[in-house]
C-alpha cells in the first residue's frame, strides 16, 4: 500500500532535459526544464513541474500513460485551444499531440498515471 508522501516544490531541483530530448527540438527552440516532484515508481503517479521557455514548440509525440497537465502560469497552445492558469487537461496515454507557448511561455504541473499497482515485492 503507498504510503502518504510529502512533496515539497523547493526540495526539487531544475533539471535540463536530455540530449536525445534536444536532438528532437528545431534549432534555436528555447526549450524547458523540468523539476521531478514524484519519481516513478510502482503503485505511484509520476509528477513533474515544467517550464517551457517563451516560444518553445513540444513536437508531437504520446506517452505509455495516461497524463493530466495543470497550467500554473502563462499559456499553453493545444491546437485551437488555450490552457491559462487554472486550466487542464487531460491526455489518454498512446494519444499523439503538440503543445506550444508565445510570448508569455508557460509552467505547469504534470501527473502521469503509469503503473498505478503497488508493487508487491
Amino acid at each position: 500500500m503507498a504510503e502518504i508522501r510529502l512533496i515539497r516544490n523547493a526540495d526539487a531541483p531544475w533539471e535540463e532535459v536530455s540530449p536525445e530530448w534536444k536532438a528532437n527540438q528545431k534549432a534555436g527552440d528555447p526549450g524547458l526544464r523540468f523539476k521531478r516532484l514524484i519519481s516513478q515508481e510502482a503503485g505511484m503517479p509520476n509528477m513533474q513541474q515544467s517550464d517551457y521557455f517563451p516560444h518553445h514548440h513540444e513536437t508531437p509525440h504520446s506517452h505509455p500513460e495516461d497524463e493530466i497537465l495543470y497550467v500554473l502560469s502563462g499559456a499553453i497552445f493545444f491546437g485551437r485551444e488555450t490552457l491559462g492558469p487554472g486550466d487542464a487537461i487531460f491526455v489518454p496515454k498512446g494519444k499523439i499531440y503538440s503543445l506550444r507557448t508565445e510570448d508569455s511561455g508557460a509552467e505547469f504541473v504534470r501527473i502521469g498515471f503509469g503503473d498505478l499497482t503497488p508493487d508487491r515485492g
